[in-house]
């Protein structure tokens, strides 16, 4: 396994998560370092002498040329991308010319990626739903790097004021009022959803600053905070802070349905994702289809929800009343 921004906090823990399972791993990083193969997407020929040394690429890297994503395509392999880029990457993979050689995974990991197992199963069980919900729970103390304040930073300011929603969350949060995010991203769901309104929220672990944001919000200022709001200080160990990520179906606004996950540590829980995700595909006699896939394209909740229990992650159907 190739990992792409194998030098970051959320590379380490794949490759760390990968090892455990008994993968082979090689991370990259855009600068030589002892230990680490060198590549710089902005120069696609150093990718080019180490891509094949690797069964399966997985890319932490939010590039927007889409450099290895398009080599796999191209050249044939396997690549996972988790690096939650916006949702028309896809759409421009896609739309490459000529047929694919190889498979390329968008939206892998957590939220997106087993948020969209999880609201595909409900979907599946409530065609009739014309709503889907999904909070996102996130923590001031989670580990973290550069691309991922990028990615919230986003999310948060790509709009002055975005809509809230009071959400019973399972403890330690429980009822909280959560704040619109993402709203471009229509929850990365892509055609499962289409046709039904899709609500994406985030709920801070820490009350102050989800009290801090919602009022930020309120006043239409929350699109003028700063990048360095989102500047934290990678820790030396994977955090293990409480995830819920909340899943929801509506139909004029009554809960039909909910799911939870809950695990401990949003990247550790999403190495532990990304690698389960990487042998289910890998580990099946039929070759994958080439192209472009979604995770609810390729996987099922129930396929991976053994080995996600083992990690430590386990889903959950919420009582709606």
């Amino acid at each position: 396994m190739l990992v792409l921004g194998g030098h970051g906090v959320f590379g380490t823990m794949i490759a760390e998560a990968a090892q455990a399972a008994g993968w082979t791993t090689i991370r990259s990083s855009r600068r030589p370092n002892a230990g680490f193969r060198q590549v710089d997407l902005a120069e696609p020929q150093t990718l080019e002498k180490v891509i094949d040394e690797a069964d399966v690429v997985v890319s932490t890297v939010p590039d927007e040329q889409l450099v290895a994503e398009r080599m796999v395509l191209n050249w044939g392999g396997l690549l996972i991308n988790v690096s939650a880029m916006a949702a028309g990457a896809t759409a421009r993979l896609r739309a490459e010319p000529g047929p694919p050689r190889g498979t390329v995974l968008m939206n892998a990991g957590v939220a997106p990626g087993l948020t969209n197992l999880l609201a595909a199963d409900l979907l599946a069980r409530y065609p009739e739903a014309d709503e889907v919900e999904l909070v996102f729970t996130v923590s001031a103390k989670a580990s973290t790097g550069p691309a991922g304040g990028d990615i919230g930073h986003g999310w948060l300011t790509a709009a002055n004021r975005h809509r809230t929603r009071v959400v019973r969350l399972p403890e330690p949060f429980g009822r909280r009022r959560c704040l619109g995010i993402a709203e471009q991203h229509n929850g990365w769901l892509g055609a499962i959803a289409a046709g039904k309104k899709v609500s994406t929220y985030i709920c801070m672990s820490e009350r102050p600053l989800q009290r801090a944001l919602l009022a930020a919000n309120a006043a239409g200022l929350i699109g003028r905070l700063p990048r360095s709001a989102f500047t934290a200080t990678p820790a030396a160990e994977a955090s293990t802070e409480p995830i819920r990520h909340w899943v929801a179906v509506r139909r004029q606004g009554i809960l039909l349905a909910a799911s939870t996950l809950r695990c401990q540590g949003d990247y550790h829980s999403a190495a532990a994702a990304t690698v389960l995700m990487a042998g289910q595909l890998t580990g099946h006699d039929d070759p994958l289809p080439a192209g472009v896939l979604v995770p609810e394209e390729a996987l099922t909740i129930g396929e991976l929800e053994p080995g996600l229990a083992l990690a430590g992650v386990t889903v959950v159907d919420e009582p709606t009343s």
